[in-house]
């Protein structure tokens, strides 16, 4: 069987071989996807050591894995997420985007201990590696106790998940009145962000921990310069809201006379170490501007949809080189599938283009995998199955009445695959997720558990108040607001 990867039998027994798995090669950059049956993939110290043909002699493996029938995809990337919000699903119904930021997300955040903290990020970390999610970007709002920041990287540990951590900074926005309830200096948020990335270490050899400004209305100018030379000086990301409501570009216009990120790049904080996540409102000029600087973008499309934001013009984006990521966002959103973004990212760009050949289902799988290795600084460490990159990977199971009969591999994972197909998942060599249950955690008694904490945290911060009384939308009987 033809290889453009470097076959390589490391001497001595692998710690892992999946045997007989039809592998998706190729997918970094420009080079297309190659489907490889039969194929043998070796792992090693976290590493994938070999990749071969079934008809080469079988190595010794400390554990063999018999993946016939099966598909080995590289690990997806989420890279924007707040797995914290996993306690208040469902509750957020029909609100836009700052009513279910202010009444529910802040309101329940405020009221979390870190053990809640833990058990609501461990559940989304745990939901999101059985759709195949072998890393993510989480972003932690502002609490000003370095506890609740330690739960979420708990999480990380516990589930298995390779992690990159970015905690809020916030300051006091006196020109739009907007403050932050749990607002510290920002010299101390980046000192937090420093210790963190002392306590956490995702196996890459990049700063784990990173600064994410809510947004640029909740962050002074100077704040923003600040953020901007702390991640050069540590050589870390930044992560950000950008472009996601309707009136950021014109209170950059107040701010400074010109368009939100417009004046971003003119402050130097635009760049190819920023992750802007949403990014939906842009126009042209815009689009212009996140391409010149680099800039990552991450597309949340099912969370982008759900608060009735828009749909963000990847399209374009792409077709003027900027780097596009995919994502799940927060829990609040009631999914860490990332399976289903990737089938919902696809048919909103079919949709908003009216061009069934705007984006396929190719595209969508290198948005989820190696563009967000790209975007999260580590191109040539995930996001493609290859000799020497990291053993991060799924085995897709095809052969369920929800996928079957499949012509294309590709397009029967993006718009038919679903969790239940997920069969095993590995993380630095480590099966995290086996038989389509985490190894490490005990998922019955810890959904269980979240649900008991998940009411008693509704009930103590008033928001079962948007649950209550739910009936059919009373399309006779209201106006709609004008477009």
């Amino acid at each position: 069987m033809a290889r453009d990867e470097p076959e390589r039998e490391a001497d001595g027994e692998l710690d892992l071989l999946i045997d007989g798995v039809t592998a998706i090669l190729g997918g970094a950059g420009d080079e297309q996807y190659r489907i490889a049956p039969e194929t043998r993939i070796g792992v090693r110290d976290g590493s994938i050591v070999s990749i071969a043909s079934t008809a080469d002699p079988v190595p010794q493996a400390k554990r063999l894995v018999d993946a016939r029938g099966l598909l080995a995809l590289p690990g997806m990337i989420s890279t924007h997420n707040h797995v914290f919000q996993n306690l208040i699903k469902g509750i957020g119904d029909e609100l836009e985007v700052w009513p279910i930021v202010e009444g529910v997300i802040l309101a329940t955040g405020e009221e979390m201990t870190p053990e809640e903290t833990y058990l609501a990020s461990l559940a989304a970390c745990v939901e999101g590696l059985k759709s195949g999610r072998t890393a993510l970007l989480d972003f932690m709002v502002g609490r000003p106790e370095i506890e609740q920041h330690r739960s979420v990287l708990r999480a990380f540990r516990e589930s298995g998940v390779r992690g990159w951590f970015g905690r809020a900074t916030r300051e006091l926005h006196h020109e739009g009145g907007h403050r932050d309830p749990w607002y510290i200096p920002l010299e101390e948020a980046l000192d937090q962000i420093s210790q963190l990335a002392t306590e956490y270490d995702n196996g890459l050899g990049v700063p784990s921990a990173l600064p994410a400004p809510g947004n640029p209305r909740t962050m002074t100018t100077e704040g923003l310069v600040r953020v901007a030379e702390y991640a050069r000086e540590q050589g870390c990301l930044i992560t950000s809201h950008l472009a996601e409501y309707d009136a950021e570009r014109d209170e950059g216009i107040e701010r400074w006379g010109t368009g939100t990120i417009a004046a971003l790049e003119s402050l130097g904080f635009l760049g190819p170490n920023v992750v802007a996540a949403h990014s939906v409102l842009v126009d042209e000029q815009e689009i212009e501007i996140l391409a010149r600087t680099g800039t990552k973008v991450s597309y949340n499309p099912v969370s982008n949809a759900y608060c009735g934001v828009g749909t963000a013009p990847v399209v374009r984006m792409l077709e003027r080189g900027v780097d596009v990521s995919l994502a799940t966002d927060g829990s609040s959103v009631n999914t860490q599938d990332l399976i289903q973004s990737l089938k919902f990212g696809a048919l909103l760009q079919k949709a908003a283009t009216r061009d069934a050949r705007a984006i396929n289902a190719r595209d969508m799988l290198r948005m989820a995998t190696h563009a967000g290795a790209v975007s999260l600084g580590v191109p040539d460490d995930l996001g493609v199955l290859g000799v020497g990159r990291r053993a991060d990977f799924f085995l897709f199971d095809p052969l369920r009445l929800n996928v079957a009969p499949v012509h294309d591999p590709i397009s029967a994972v993006v718009y038919c695959g679903a969790p239940e197909n997920v069969r095993t998942v590995v993380v630095g060599g480590e099966i995290v997720i086996d038989d389509g249950r985490s190894t490490r955690v005990d998922e019955d008694a810890l959904a269980r558990e979240l649900q008991d904490r998940a009411v008693a945290v509704a009930r103590r911060t008033g928001t079962t108040r948007f649950v209550t009384g739910r009936r059919f939308t009373p399309y006779r009987s209201y106006e709609r607001r004008p477009a």
